[in-house]
């Protein structure tokens, strides 16, 4: 007859020392989705403006433009930010991208950016073709 023997194992624990403070990791961010265009038809060589009035975007760090063209293919367009007070000498004009709509008729843009203004900012997109365009578009901003 055999005889099992059995042992108890002790569990060694190893100390572990904190040599930093724990970062806060917790959700801080607020973001912030702007409707800047619904649907809107850019005549040819023509543009449009958004949002009516401008934003503030004072305290917010990211920023990502998301735009829906349709339109004739190939159609080109420029993506341009303004800010100061509307229709001001002191208005500048930055310009943000450009590119044309996709072989299908449409084309997704998305682009992030640097704000150069955070107050009175307008996007404006340029139809800088000969045929009528669609756009419809949306700003994401982070606190």
């Amino acid at each position: 007859m055999s005889t099992k023997k059995s042992k108890d194992k002790k569990k060694k624990t190893t100390r572990v020392e904190v040599v930093n403070e724990s970062l806060n990791v917790g959700v801080t961010a607020k973001p912030c989705l702007i409707s800047l265009f619904e649907a809107r038809e850019i005549t040819p060589g023509g543009n449009v403006l958004g949002p009516l009035g401008g934003l503030d975007l004072t305290g917010y760090g990211e920023y990502r433009l998301t735009l829906h063209f349709a339109g004739t293919p190939g159609t080109p367009f420029s993506i341009d930010e303004l800010f100061g007070p509307a229709g001001s000498v002191d208005q500048v004009k930055f310009s943000v991208g450009n590119g044309e709509i996709g072989p299908q008729g449409t084309l997704n843009y998305r682009a992030r950016f640097d704000i150069f203004g955070p107050r009175n900012l307008f996007i404006q997109i340029n139809n800088d073709g000969i045929q009528p365009c669609q756009v419809d578009g949306t700003l994401y901003a982070v606190q």
